[in-house]
């Protein structure tokens, strides 16, 4: 991260009217909020020195990445590592592993580190004890060509390493109970601004009698800048083996998938199931398959299918892409090209939605009347498509943070409403932005002194047009205890009911440095995107999809969020939120004409007025913190409530 740091984000201001721009991530958020998390890292994470070691060969290709996201406990004695189907460029399969700044928990290793020209210990993969003392019932000899073999890239969709920053590899001594550090490494880019879109390998030979014996282990790990997601690289196709070459193993008889393929609605990842139309679905979706041989003549009548399964697991809709008897090397040819594979159609009608409901699709590749493909597991691919309440343009995960500079910036994401509905939350994976930002609370939620509105803008033809609503004003929250059930929900003040047409959704931010969103690398959605940091509204230019997803649904009452600060009242109805931001509402019970008085301590009165209707508000904004009393008046009634403002 270091040097290249400045050259880095100029090159994407340039590239955006120095205006927008996306940095590396100070925490993995995709370890924090719930909706995001896959799998929970194993907590009793030890060494195994009296086992019986794992036989050779020892393999793994992450290809579980799309379910969960820390090394399989199977193969491997730590969690450091983030695994993640989006962080590598055309990996050799689905599923890399990653290593950064960040520790287990998503979280950096050295938050408060201000030397940021540092490269230090960070992550770790080391594998379960291995058996090379025997293969069967052969005792290895250094003769037997036992090797490890992987593949690795610096960058991918992250930040670039640098020179002073390193991947290594060490292996470890059984008898001696030592390690042998640094059998294998390699340093990061000369170039700051390098991306590294092809795996290189590494290849080792473990000819040492001290280390063919039981229990022998080997590990990766990496030196980075420890305060955030910094100086990334992404390892892949993990094999450990006898009879290896040098020259021989340089590719597999392997056909696998690379991505997850892209969703099946058009212009959303997920959207809610109220406001889904035929029209929203795409007729077509693209799907990423490889062969990683050398020679495309091993790869006959490979085939590519597809299932999709309800929410009860019934099977609704199959679809089969026929053979290709001459799938090319990637090395050569690319992915897989044969459009009824990489571009299959999709034919199923959703059904009219009653409720939400959660899609799963199974995709297949498989050779006929073949069993040789040297990895299997990585056949197959799992993706789900989603209608629930929210519009959702990422895919779940964050490799970037995205930021408007100037203060009173403004992001907005634009969704079609096909019908009537009532825009209740946002739900914003915001990113921390340094430790400095952040003072813990006892509550393992910590408040950052940025602040920002929710804010909705009409259509204005092509950019956002007029304001809807600027909802109170709120400071940005992170979540700093491990697997807290965060979520990332910001109720609206008042729900906004909102009629077919295009809408905006976003924040105002109150910083001139930015306020940093999760940034989705893999999808892109840029066309939904606007910014706007003082200079007019612009559509963003930057690869990507933002993690701001609007929240729909039947208004609740009291509303969603608040329900521990409202003042219930028989005879006048609700007042809520108390404490109160910058704004504080009265809900009637009935549309009876109400007058109230909102006084100080000193029974001096600030505000008064005349309800009518059922709904009204009262800006706080320009009150000093404390306690008021605010007293409503009808024609026979007259009640005296409590209001704390809290700014």
């Amino acid at each position: 991260m270091k040097n290249h740091f400045l050259t880095y984000f100029l090159i994407i201001l340039i590239g955006s009217k120095a205006q927008e721009a996306i940095q590396p991530l100070n925490g993995n958020i995709n370890y924090v909020y719930k909706d995001l998390f896959k799998h929970a890292p194993p907590e009793n994470v030890h060494s195994q020195k009296n086992a019986v070691g794992l036989q050779i060969p020892f393999i793994d290709d992450f290809y579980y990445a799309y379910k969960q996201s820390y090394p399989d406990q199977n193969l491997w004695s730590d969690s450091t590592t983030y695994i993640n189907t989006g962080y590598g460029i055309s990996p050799l399969s689905i599923g890399v592993a990653t290593f950064d700044g960040l520790n287990k928990y998503g979280y950096p290793y050295t938050p408060n580190l201000t030397n940021m020209l540092q490269s230090l210990p960070a992550d770790t993969l080391r594998s379960k004890p291995i058996n090379l003392f025997s293969a069967g019932s052969v005792t290895l000899q250094p003769t037997d060509s036992v090797a490890l073999i992987f593949y690795y890239q610096a960058r991918g969709r992250g930040d670039s390493p640098e020179q002073t920053d390193s991947l290594l590899v060490d292996f470890y001594k059984p008898n001696q109970k030592t390690w042998s550090s640094k059998v294998w490494f390699s340093r990061g880019n000369s170039n700051a601004n390098t991306y590294d879109t092809v795996f290189k390998r590494g290849f080792v030979w473990i000819s040492d009698t001290a280390f063919l014996k039981d229990n022998f282990q080997f590990r990766f790990r990496n030196k980075a800048t420890t305060a955030g997601a910094f100086d990334h690289w992404h390892i892949d196709y993990i094999y450990l083996d006898k009879g290896r070459s040098m020259i021989a193993d340089t590719s597999f008889d392997d056909i696998a998938f690379g991505y997850i393929p892209t969703p099946y609605l058009k212009n959303y990842s997920s959207m809610p199931w109220r406001q889904y139309k035929d029209a929203e679905k795409i007729q077509n979706n693209t799907v990423f398959i490889r062969n990683n041989s050398n020679n495309g003549s091993l790869v006959t009548n490979m085939t590519y299918e597809n299932k999709l399964y309800d929410q009860a697991g019934v099977l609704t809709y199959s679809y089969t892409g026929g053979a290709n008897p001459d799938l090319k090397p990637f090395k050569y040819n690319g992915w897989n090209n044969l459009p009824a594979h990489n571009y299959p159609a999709f034919g199923y009608t959703f059904a009219p939605f009653t409720d939400s409901m959660d899609y799963t699709i199974k995709h297949y590749i498989f050779r006929s009347g073949s069993s040789n493909d040297f990895i299997r597991e990585n056949d197959t691919v799992v993706q789900h498509q989603l209608f629930s309440n929210y519009y959702a343009f990422d895919d779940g995960s964050a490799e970037a943070g995205y930021y408007i500079n100037g203060s009173g910036g403004k992001m907005g994401v634009k969704v079609k409403l096909n019908v009537l509905d009532t825009l209740r939350a946002v739900r914003i994976y915001f990113t921390p932005a340094g430790s400095m930002a952040i003072q813990q609370n006892t509550m393992g939620v910590a408040t950052s002194s940025y602040k920002f509105r929710i804010t909705i803008w009409s259509d204005g033809g092509t950019m956002p047009g007029n304001t809807i609503l600027r909802d109170s004003l709120q400071p940005v929250k992170y979540y700093t205890k491990a697997f807290v059930n965060a979520s990332p929900e910001y109720t609206l003040t008042t729900p906004l009911i909102l009629g077919p047409g295009n809408y905006y959704v976003g924040i105002q931010q109150y910083v001139a440095s930015g306020i940093t969103v999760g940034f989705d690398r893999n999808i892109d959605h840029r066309e939904n995107l606007y910014y706007n940091s003082g200079n007019g509204w612009n559509q963003s230019a930057i690869y990507g999809s933002l993690m701001i997803r609007p929240v729909f649904g039947q208004k609740i009452i009291p509303p969603v969020g608040i329900k521990d600060n409202i003042i219930e009242s028989s005879e006048f109805g609700s007042i809520y939120p108390n404490p109160a931001n910058d704004k504080l509402t009265i809900e009637l019970n009935s549309n009876k004409t109400v007058s109230y008085r909102l006084t100080n301590l000193m029974g001096q009165t600030i505000q008064t007025d005349l309800i009518s209707g059922s709904l009204h508000s009262l800006n706080t904004s320009e009150l000093s913190n404390g306690i008021y009393f605010l007293i409503l008046t009808s024609k026979n009634q007259s009640k005296t409530f409590k209001i704390i403002v809290e700014h």
